[in-house]
């Protein structure tokens, strides 16, 4: 769900920050504001993996992840989590049939 998409019923949000270790490396900072549950996750994996498990117990209608202002992030690592992100929807959509290739 988009954010400004509109949406019936009740949501569940979870919120996502990026937060650069020092020297190198990041963790994602992760809430369900429907069960105040939050976790570090060490990679976008652990990250997806909460997502998902927070829908899949959620009693709401509709779900949106948001991604806070991530103050304490280098852009590059930002870009990363962005790759690995879309590197994973790919994927996803690839394995439920949704990437417009008919011949699977």
């Amino acid at each position: 769900m988009f954010e400004n998409e509109s949406y019936e019923g009740s949501l569940l949000t979870i919120t996502a920050e990026i937060v650069s270790l020092e020297p190198e490396g990041f963790v994602i900072k992760v809430r369900n504001d429907e069960t105040n549950e939050a976790i570090v996750a060490d990679s976008v994996r652990e990250y997806a993996e909460f997502l998902i498990e927070s829908v899949n117990k959620s009693t709401k209608d509709n779900f949106v992840a948001k991604w806070l202002p991530s103050p304490e992030a280098r852009r590059s690592d930002i870009d990363l989590v962005g790759m690995q992100l879309g590197m994973m929807q790919e994927w996803m959509e690839k394995e439920l049939g949704l990437d417009g290739d008919e011949s699977n």
